[in-house]
C-alpha cells in the first residue's frame, strides 16, 4: 500500500512538473507586435520568417492567428519554431471565423483542443478578436461574449495570460460605440482580472479617421482597470498600397506614445509575413525595426535586447 501510495504521489508531483514547463515565460512591459496568419503558406518558408524574427532588434510579441479548419496540432512546428525566438499570443478564432462556432461549447472546445496542443509554447491567449465587430461575427452580441468568457475562464483557469482584442472604429460605422458594448456585455469577472486588452484599428476601413487615442485607452483603463493596454492590430488594408504608404503607417503606429500608465503598445502588424519576408532589404520589416527601441526593460528578465 505505501508503494503504490508514493506512486501516486510521485504521479501527482510529475503532474504539477508538467503544468511548471508548460508555465508562460515573463513578458517584456513593452510589446512589439507582429502578426502572422496562414497567408503564406506555400509562398515563403517558414525558416525566412524565424530568420526575420531573429533579426529583429527587440524579441517581438507573435500573434499567430489559426484557421478553423486546421486542427492545433497540426501548428506544433510552427509555434515551436517561433517560440525560440520570440513570445507568442495564440489566436485560435479569428474574428472571421467566429460565426463557424454555432455554440459557447463549441467555442470552448476550439481553446481547450488549442491549449491541450501548444501550451507550452504560448506566452497570451487571445479569447476574443474583435469581439465587439458587427455583424461578421453574428447579430447576438451577448452570444458573442459568452463565447468569449468561457474561453477566458478556461485560460485563467490554467494560469495563464489572457487578451481580449477590440474594435475601433469611425463614428457611426456601427450601432454601438465600442465603450457601450463592452460595458454591457463584458461579465465583471473580465473586466476585473483580464490581463491585455488591445484595440483593432484599420484606418483604410475608416476613411482615414485618426481616432483620439488618449481619450480611448483612457475610457478603457476605466472599464478594464487592471488590465495592460495596447494597439492589438494594424495595417494597410488599401488594395495595391505603395511601400510609401505602408512605412508611414508603420511609423505613425509604432512610434505611438505611452497614452496611460498601463500601455503596453503592441500594434501587431497584420500582414507582416506578406510584407516583411524575406526581410533583407525589405523596407516595410526595416521600419518595424527601426522603432523597435531596446531601452524597454522586460519584466522579471534582461530581455528583449539581443546581444
Amino acid at each position: 500500500m505505501q508503494h503504490k501510495n508514493a506512486a501516486l504521489v510521485f504521479t501527482g508531483i510529475l503532474t504539477v512538473l508538467s503544468g511548471i514547463v508548460h508555465a508562460a515565460r515573463p513578458l517584456p512591459d513593452f510589446f512589439y507586435g507582429v502578426t502572422i496568419d496562414d497567408g503564406w503558406e506555400g509562398k515563403i518558408k517558414p525558416i525566412h520568417i524565424t530568420d526575420a524574427l531573429k533579426a529583429m532588434p527587440v524579441k517581438p510579441v507573435v500573434r499567430i492567428v489559426m484557421s478553423a479548419e486546421k486542427p492545433p496540432a497540426e501548428y506544433k512546428k510552427l509555434f515551436a519554431a517561433i517560440h525560440r525566438t520570440a513570445y507568442i499570443m495564440a489566436t485560435p478564432v479569428d474574428s472571421s471565423e467566429m460565426k463557424k462556432y454555432p455554440t459557447v461549447s463549441a467555442y470552448l472546445k476550439r481553446f481547450e483542443s488549442s491549449y491541450q496542443a501548444l501550451a507550452e509554447y504560448v506566452d497570451i491567449w487571445e479569447i476574443g478578436n474583435e469581439i465587439n465587430g458587427e455583424n461578421w461575427l453574428g447579430n447576438n452580441p451577448q452570444f458573442i461574449a459568452d463565447k468569449a468568457a468561457a474561453a477566458y475562464r478556461y485560460i485563467r483557469s490554467k494560469k495563464a495570460a489572457t487578451a481580449l482584442t477590440t474594435y475601433y472604429f469611425a463614428p457611426n460605422m456601427q450601432k454601438t460605440t465600442m465603450r457601450n458594448w463592452l460595458a454591457r456585455h463584458i461579465p465583471a469577472d473580465m473586466k476585473q482580472h483580464v490581463d491585455y486588452v488591445f484595440v483593432s484599428y484599420y484606418e483604410d476601413d475608416n476613411n482615414g479617421f485618426q481616432p483620439d487615442w488618449k481619450n480611448v485607452f483612457n475610457e478603457l483603463q476605466t472599464l478594464f482597470p487592471h488590465a495592460k493596454l495596447g494597439i492589438g492590430e494594424c495595417g494597410n488594408t488599401r488594395k495595391n498600397a505603395s511601400v510609401e504608404s505602408k512605412t508611414d503607417m508603420i511609423r505613425h503606429y509604432y512610434s505611438m506614445p505611452k497614452y496611460t500608465p498601463n500601455y503596453v503598445g503592441g500594434y501587431f502588424w497584420w500582414y507582416w509575413v506578406q510584407d516583411s519576408v524575406p526581410h533583407q532589404g525589405n523596407k516595410v520589416w526595416e521600419e518595424i525595426s527601426k522603432h523597435m527601441k531596446p531601452h524597454r526593460k522586460a519584466v522579471s528578465e534582461k530581455y528583449p535586447t539581443r546581444n
